[in-house]
């Protein structure tokens, strides 16, 4: 079993590398489950359906000029548009350890002021993935 430790993680929305702000970042592979059980079945019995994915995370909330890549400026230049993501979990390199997942994802909203007194901003985010492949390189 191959554990890591979590410290590099690359996050890529539109052409904007995140990866200084991440706090967290995840995608969540999944589908719809369509029943197809018919009657003298002894359990239910599903197909796979469309893909119905998430990448979501958290990220500090830098209010630099979207010269500099701004979490606030990045996110309003792509709100309510779809956009290119890449996510590895080790880096942007994708190898046979560290898969990078890229498509597209629906960036439906965001929070531009989230904070409390005597906290570091911060935001979390969840975008529906409209199209993605799979990770690169594949894993066998």
């Amino acid at each position: 079993m191959a554990i890591y430790f979590t410290n590099n993680t690359y996050l890529k929305l539109g052409t904007y590398d995140m990866s200084s702000v991440v706090i967290s970042a995840s995608i969540n592979v999944n589908f719809d489950q369509l029943e197809i059980t018919a009657m003298g079945d002894a359990a239910h019995k599903y197909l796979k359906g469309l893909q119905a994915s998430t990448l979501s995370g958290s990220l500090y909330i830098d209010q630099a000029a979207i010269g500099a890549g701004s979490t606030r400026a990045v996110l309003d230049s792509l709100s309510g548009t779809s956009a290119a993501f890449e996510i590895g979990a080790s880096g942007s390199t994708a190898s046979s350890t560290n898969p990078v997942y890229k498509g597209s994802c629906f960036v439906n909203g965001y929070t531009p002021i989230n904070g409390a007194n005597g906290e570091v901003a911060q935001l979390d985010f969840t975008f529906d993935i409209t199209a993605q492949t799979a990770p690169f390189p594949a894993v066998s």
